[in-house]
C-alpha cells in the first residue's frame, strides 16, 4: 500500500516522563495547537501499545505511529493483535512501528533474519491493510523495509544517511526522518542540551556503528560527544532556523520529518511545539 501521511510529525519521548493525566494533557494540547501526527518511541518507562492506545482514545484527530515498538518485547502474536484492535478501533489513525536492535544476537539470531521471521508471525495475524514500517539504519533491514512493510523510520541520522536510504528504498516507499532540535537557545546552551539526551546512545553499539557508518570517529563518539557531532545532529536556534534543517531533510528524500523537542518539558518547551504547528498551518 502506498501510505500517506502528514508531512511533518512529532516524535514524542516526553511521555516516559509522565503519568496518566500529564500523558493525556500533553498530547491534548499537541493536538490543539494544530499538530496532525505523533510517534511514540519505547525506550524506558512505557509500553508501546498500551501508550498508543492512551493517546488514541484521548484526542480526536490525532495520528499515532509506534515508533518503534521494540520487537523483543513481546512474541509477534501480541504485537499483531495490539496493531489490530488499534486499527480497528481508531480508523485512519493509527500505523504500526517495529524495530530490533542488535541485542537480538543474544538469542544467537541476527536483527536481519529475527526481524524477517517476527514479519512472517506478523502478517498471519495483522490485515494488510494496516500500515507498517520497520525502524531501521542497516542495508539488510532497510531493503527489507522497502520489499515487507509500507515505510521506514529513521532516527539520529544526518541528511546524507537520509539521501542513502532513499537511494535504497526507492522513490516511493514512505521515509520519516526524526530529527532532533532545540528551540531557543544559544548554540552552546543547546549542545548542553542535546548532550544530555545524547548520552544514553553513545551507550548504544547499533547507534555507535551507524554513526560510524556515516563518517563520525571515535573522538566525536566519546562521551559526551563532538561538538561536530552534536551539531550534525541536533537543530537549534529560532522555529525558522529548525524549518531550514527539516527542509535537508526533505531535500535528501523525506517523506516526513518528525521533530523531536530535545530538553525538559517546561513552559518554553511548550511554547517552542506551538510555533512549530503554527509554521506549519
Amino acid at each position: 500500500m502506498t501510505l500517506s501521511l502528514p508531512r511533518t510529525a512529532l516524535s514524542i519521548a516526553e511521555l516516559d516522563d509522565l503519568d496518566h493525566d500529564g500523558v493525556i494533557k500533553f498530547v491534548r494540547g499537541l493536538e490543539e495547537a494544530g499538530h496532525r501526527m505523533v510517534w511514540i518511541p519505547e525506550v524506558a518507562g512505557r509500553e508501546a501499545f498500551t501508550t498508543a492506545a492512551l493517546v488514541l482514545q484521548f484526542t480526536e484527530r490525532l495520528i499515532v505511529g509506534n515508533g518503534v515498538a521494540r520487537a523483543l518485547e513481546r512474541v509477534p502474536k501480541s504485537a499483531a493483535s495490539a496493531a489490530r484492535d488499534l486499527a480497528a478501533g481508531f480508523p485512519g489513525r493509527y500505523v504500526l512501528g517495529l524495530g530490533v536492535s542488535g541485542a537480538v544476537r543474544e538469542r544467537g539470531v541476527g536483527p536481519l533474519p529475527f526481524l524477517r521471521d517476527y514479519l512472517d508471525g506478523v502478517e498471519a495475524i495483522l490485515p494488510r491493510a494496516v500500515p507498517r514500517v520497520l525502524g531501521a539504519y542497516s542495508e539488510g533491514i532497510t531493503r527489507l523495509a522497502a520489499e515487507r512493510a509500507d515505510g521506514l523510520l529513521t532516527f539520529l541520522v544526518t541528511p546524507e544517511h537520509t539521501r542513502w536510504a532513499r537511494g535504497t528504498i526507492g522513490p516511493d516507499l514512505f521515509l520519516s526522518v526524526v530529527q532532533w532540535a532545540v528551540i531557543g537557545r544559544s548554540r552552546a546552551a543547546a549542545r548542553d542540551v542535546a548532550r544530555e539526551r545524547l548520552a544514553y546512545y553513545l551507550t548504544l553499539p547499533h547507534q555507535l556503528a551507524k554513526l560510524t557508518r556515516l563518517g563520525f570517529t571515535g573522538a566525536d563518539l566519546a562521551p559526551p560527544g563532538s561538538d561536530r557531532l552534536v551539531d550534525a545532529l541536533v537543530a537549534c536556534g529560532q522555529p525558522d532556523q529548525v524549518r531550514e534543517a527539516l527542509r535537508q531533510q526533505y531535500d535528501a528524500g523525506a517523506t516526513q520529518v518528525a521533530v523531536t523537542l530535545v530538553g525538559p518539558l517546561d513552559d518554553a518547551k511548550l511554547d517552542a511545539y506551538r510555533a512549530l504547528a503554527e509554521q506549519e498551518n
